[in-house]
């Protein structure tokens, strides 16, 4: 009825007023359509780029996918800001073909183009589009010259885009293992962006900074980047919910490591609800990574391959960037052993033969997949091979100062040198483990190797003299998911001329729970009921209860004699 009454130019001329309306009241997306409906591709450019760095700034970039379908293919390619910004959103989403394909449409359209600064910009966007796309095809030095040549060109006035292209030179850097580079690019991206109230730029960088201190060794401080991330999210209000995300997801995996499950799950919980607003192929992959972890903690097999199978196809789907391809292929390895499908670790190491042949080039790249590699060793019962290998990676992680990896590296060292019958070496390899994860409170990365560092440990404790790694050791030891009575065994066991108290036989009717057992080693020490409280962030209430549940299970009347019954029993060293 409207095209009769008011002919093909008034309907028209209506849609640009409603248009008009829409984008006056901030509603871009109804602009944008009704712009489209009216062929008015002045309009069109105008409200996308309005709305672009709106929600980039925001961190919404799935909503960016919402304008596409309301442009024809031919107004795109004929607009070169038009394939700039649909190319952004492809790059982004890890459709990288197509982001190329618009790059170069974009690119033929520019040549045309008569302002110079328009040019400028035009390109600025550009080689920032292409540092991406590069970056995940996996030519990182080439990334980080068209990232650097990028931020020559985008105008001082587009803080969304100088910032992004911050955090992406930033990220390449780390990814590239140039751990300066890419610390002071960081920080100085948290300083700037707090300064200009940018939410987004500033938590994404704090979040990639905080993996940054985890990969160096650095839990706690990895810890306080996370709580500064989240304290600069407003907390009224439901913008932001991909920075959310990442703050979230970042929390887990450091509860994680702390053996904190509970808060470790609550944290991943609400940053998979998040994730679909973030958007990024790569973080979604590790996100479920997280909780693959998890679930193998919580011995969920069949849940953990699950989590790992569904990273496994985000990263098959779309284009990453090497640090979620080279987590996925160490976890499917791990995930293969720990349900002795060896076959399958076979198989995919000698698929690698190539990629990881033993030049003595150990980059922070290929990393994960060596470490990998030489978990397939231990389990095809070669720790000669496996100890060769991790020698070599060990030092080349400390040398660079990767110290969260090497303290990887050095445990599975450990292990693989008490299978080549070197027991010293192996504990001086557990000693150095120990005194770099007591001060930044490590415990899951000793847990999920299982009953052979469990061993290992209680072997060490046996033959060591006092001191603070001695209690931390027993702390660790009193985490396993183990009874007393198998400590007790293992402790027999390990030593050579059999611990008289541990060899009576004596054993509890009622064992003491993980959080008892964590209770005892502390109050071991000599440490008051209120110290043990602040120390396990719990009230000294609750502790009191703990301590008198632990003298009713050892039949004592008071801590001293808790300590000596639980010496005797060997649930103390």
């Amino acid at each position: 009825q409207l095209h009769s009454s008011l002919g093909t130019q008034g309907v028209a001329q209506l849609h640009v007023r409603v248009a008009d309306w829409h984008a006056q009241n901030d509603l871009l997306l109804e602009a944008i359509y009704h712009a489209s409906a009216a062929a008015d591709e002045e309009r069109i450019e105008r409200f996308i780029e309005q709305i672009y760095r709106e929600l980039v700034s925001r961190g919404e970039q799935s909503w960016l996918r919402s304008w596409t379908n309301k442009v024809s293919r031919e107004q795109v390619y004929c607009r070169p800001w038009l394939c700039i910004y649909e190319a952004y959103s492809h790059a982004w989403f890890g459709e990288l073909d197509e982001a190329e394909r618009l790059l170069e449409q974009a690119e033929k359209q520019i040549r045309s183009e008569p302002s110079i600064q328009e040019v400028q910009s035009m390109q600025g966007h550009l080689y920032y589009i292409k540092s991406r796309v590069i970056a995940m095809r996996g030519d990182l030095p080439r990334a980080i010259e068209l990232c650097l040549e990028a931020r020559q060109y985008i105008p001082d006035n587009n803080l969304a885009l100088q910032f992004d292209s911050q955090i992406t030179l930033g990220y390449e850097y780390y990814l590239l293992g140039d751990f300066d580079h890419a610390g002071q690019t960081l920080n100085e991206m948290i300083r700037s962006g707090m300064a200009a109230g940018a939410v987004l730029n500033t938590v994404a960088a704090a979040c990639l900074m905080a993996r940054l201190y985890a990969v160096q060794g650095r839990l706690r401080q990895s810890y306080e980047m996370y709580r500064l991330a989240e304290q600069t999210i407003p907390q009224k209000g439901g913008e932001h919910r991909g920075a959310r995300a990442l703050v979230e997801v970042g929390l887990a995996d450091v509860y994680y490591e702390w053996n904190d499950l509970g808060a470790a799950l609550a944290h991943l919980e609400q940053g998979l609800d998040l994730m679909p607003w973030w958007g990024k192929a790569d973080d979604f992959a590790l996100t479920y990574l997280t909780l693959g972890r998890i679930r193998l903690a919580q011995a969920n097999l069949s849940g953990a391959l699950e989590a790992v199978e569904i990273a496994n196809q985000a990263i098959q789907t779309n284009g990453v960037f090497c640090e979620a391809t080279r987590a996925v292929e160490l976890a499917r390895v791990k995930l293969w052993l720990a349900r002795g499908d060896l076959a399958a670790a076979n198989r995919w190491a000698a698929s690698q033969k190539e990629r990881l042949r033993s030049d003595g080039q150990f980059g922070f790249d290929n990393e994960l997949a060596h470490i990998a590699l030489a978990r397939v060793y231990l389990a095809q019962a070669r720790p000669t091979k496996a100890s060769a290998l991790l020698a070599q990676l060990e030092a080349q992680a400390r040398s660079a100062g990767r110290m969260g990896r090497a303290l990887e590296i050095t445990l599975l060292q450990a292990l693989a040198l008490k299978g080549s019958g070197d027991s010293k070496g192996a504990h001086l390899a557990l000693i150095t483990c120990l005194k770099q994860a007591e001060p930044e409170g490590y415990v899951r990365i000793f847990l999920d190797e299982g009953r052979p560092v469990q061993t290992l440990l209680v072997e060490w404790l046996v033959h060591s003299d006092g001191g603070s790694l001695r209690d931390f050791a027993g702390h660790l030891l009193s985490q396993f998911e183990t009874t007393p009575q198998v400590s007790v065994a293992l402790q027999a066991k390990a030593s050579p001329i059999g611990d008289a108290a541990a060899s009576t036989g004596q054993v509890l009717i009622e064992p003491l729970s993980q959080r008892e057992l964590e209770v005892l080693h502390i109050l071991a020490t000599g440490r008051t009921n209120q110290e043990i409280a602040r120390q396990l962030v719990v009230s000294p209430g609750t502790i009191k209860a703990h301590t008198a549940s632990i003298y009713r299970k050892l039949d004592v009347a008071n801590r001293t004699e808790a300590v000596a019954r639980a010496r005797k029993l060997g649930i103390l060293p």
